[in-house]
C-alpha cells in the first residue's frame, strides 16, 4: 500500500557510515557545470535535465537557479528578491523552477519564457546504481510554489524507472499522464513561504535509475486554487525544488565521526566522510535544543579547555525515527588531537545490565597517586542529563551502577586533569 506524507517538519535522513544513503545523484542541486545565466539552463545542475527535452538543451528546459549570481539575466535569476520569487534554496545554493500545470485556456506568455500551449515541466535526475528488487525505500523532495505561480495545485509527485519516461513525449513539454508515480501528495501545494516536504515509500522492482518529479495527472483529476499573487503567472503554475532523496526505508542515523577542534573554532559535523548523504533532512540538537538543519552543520568549539560537547542528529525516513550522536572535544590552540586525555579511563563491560566497572589507566601505572576523584554525568541521546554524581577512584576497578531504562547513553568521566565521554549500553 503506497502511503503518502506531507510535512513540514525537519527531518534527517541518514545511514551506517560509508554506505549508499541517497540513491540520487547531486540531490541537493549544488553541483553544477557553470553559474546560470539564462532561462531553461537546468542541464547546468550536474545530472538533471528536463525528461520531455530530448536534446536536453532545448528552448524549454527548466530554470536552474543558484546563488553564485548570474551577469545578464540577474533581474530574473538572482537569489533571493528574483523578479518571479523571493525564496532561497532550502539548502545550500541551488535549487530547481518547474511548470507543472497548464489550465488550457489559451495561450500565454508566463514566465519565465513564452510557453507553448499545454506545456508542463518534468525534472528528471539519476540515480548512483539501480535500486534492489524486493526493497522498500522512501522517496522524498521539498517544493515551495514561487509567488509569480498563477496556480496553486496538488498531485505532485515522484515517478521511478528506467528512464524510459523519456521517449512517451514527443515534444519538450507535453504532458505525460501515462504513468502512475510511486509518491505524490493530494494535498494543494500553495506555500510560498516554507518549503513543504513531499515523501512516501514503495517497494522497488529493480529496474529503477531515474527518477522524474512532475505533475502525471490529467487536469480533470487535478484541484487547483488560483493565486496569481502578482498578476503575471497566467495560466501556468511554477514551482521551486530541492533536496531529492531516494533512501531505504531501514536506514538509521548517523551523525558522522567524532572530532576535535581548537579552542572557539568553527568545524564542520556530521557524515563528511559519507558524500552521497547529500540532499538528507535532518535536525540536530545541542543540551536538548534544536540548533540547525542539514546533513552537515557548522559549530564552534567551547571556549573551554578539554570541554567535550554532545550534538544529536535525529532523522525520520517515512515514519520512522532513528537518532545518534557525535562527540565534538576541545583542545589547545595548536593542539592537533586529545591525546593528552583521550582514553585514560575504561569502561566494562559495555553493553551491560546496568552495572559497570571504571579503571583509570594512570593509577595502574603505579603513580603515587593511590585514588583520585571524579564527577560522573550521564546523558540520554537528546543531550539530557539523567544521573550523575561524585565517587573516588582508586587501583582497583571502581564499580558504577547506574538504574536506568535499557538504551544508549553517554557516560561522562571528568576529573581534575582528564575528561572523557564513552557511549554505554544498557541492555536489559
Amino acid at each position: 500500500m503506497r502511503r503518502i506524507l506531507l510535512s513540514l517538519v525537519f527531518t534527517c535522513v541518514y545511514a551506517i557510515a560509508y554506505t549508499q544513503v541517497n540513491y540520487v545523484k547531486n540531490g541537493d542541486l549544488e553541483m553544477f557545470s557553470k553559474c546560470p545565466d539564462d532561462w531553461n539552463e537546468i542541464y547546468l545542475a550536474k545530472f538533471w535535465r528536463n525528461a520531455t527535452d530530448s536534446l536536453m538543451k532545448g528552448s524549454y528546459g527548466m530554470e536552474y537557479y543558484n546563488t553564485c549570481g548570474n551577469s545578464s539575466f540577474d533581474g530574473a535569476l538572482h537569489i533571493p528578491l528574483n523578479i518571479y520569487f523571493w525564496q532561497y534554496p532550502r539548502s545550500g545554493n541551488g535549487m530547481a523552477g518547474a511548470h507543472f500545470y497548464y489550465d488550457k485556456s489559451g495561450g500565454s506568455l508566463a514566465p519565465p519564457a513564452p510557453l507553448p500551449f499545454n506545456y508542463r515541466d518534468c525534472l528528471q535526475g539519476h540515480l548512483y546504481k539501480p535500486l534492489i528488487a524486493g526493497k522498500s525505500y522512501c522517496v522524498s523532495f521539498w517544493v515551495n510554489m514561487a509567488e509569480v505561480s498563477g496556480y496553486g495545485h496538488n498531485k505532485l509527485g515522484a515517478y521511478l524507472d528506467d528512464g524510459s519516461i523519456n521517449s512517451i513525449a514527443d515534444t519538450a513539454g507535453e504532458e505525460i499522464t501515462t504513468v502512475t508515480p510511486q509518491v505524490y501528495t493530494n494535498t494543494k501545494i500553495i506555500d510560498t513561504a516554507n518549503w513543504v516536504k513531499i515523501e512516501g515509500s514503495f517497494v522497488a522492482n529493480g529496474k529503477e535509475t531515474h527518477i522524474s518529479i512532475g505533475n502525471f495527472a490529467n487536469n480533470s483529476a487535478v484541484d487547483t486554487v488560483i493565486t496569481n499573487y502578482w498578476g503575471v503567472g497566467d495560466h501556468y503554475s511554477y514551482y521551486l525544488i530541492d533536496d531529492v532523496s531516494v533512501v531505504p526505508v531501514d536506514a538509521i542515523a548517523h551523525a558522522g565521526v567524532d572530532r576535535w577542534v581548537e579552542l572557539g573554532k568553527q568545524t564542520q559535523i556530521g557524515p563528511l566522510e559519507d558524500s552521497t548523504a547529500r540532499g538528507m533532512d535532518c535536525k540536530w540538537y545541542y543540551k536538548s535544543k534544536l540548533i540547525d538543519s542539514g546533513n552537515v552543520i557548522t559549530v564552534s568549539a567551547s571556549s573551554i579547555k578539554y570541554a567535550v560537547d554532545t550534538y544529536v542528529v535525529v532523522q525520520n525516513v517515512c515514519g520512522k525515527t532513528t537518532r545518534d550522536t557525535m562527540l565534538l572535544r576541545t583542545v589547545g590552540a595548536g593542539m592537533s588531537s586529545f591525546a593528552t586525555t583521550e582514553n585514560t579511563f575504561s569502561i566494562s563491560p559495555n553493553p551491560s545490565s546496568g552495572k559497570f566497572y571504571i579503571s583509570n589507566a594512570s593509577l595502574r601505572g603505579g603513580t603515587t597517586k593511590q585514588s583520585q576523584q571524579m564527577f560522573i554525568k550521564v546523558y540520554d541521546l537528546l543531550g539530557r542529563v539523567v544521573y550523575e554524581q561524585s565517587l573516588i577512584l582508586n587501583k582497583a576497578q571502581t564499580p558504577l551502577e547506574l538504574n536506568l531504562a535499557k538504551g544508549t547513553y553517554i557516560l561522562e568521566l571528568r576529573t581534575e586533569d582528564a575528561v572523557q565521554r564513552e557511549r554505554i549500553v544498557i541492555s536489559e
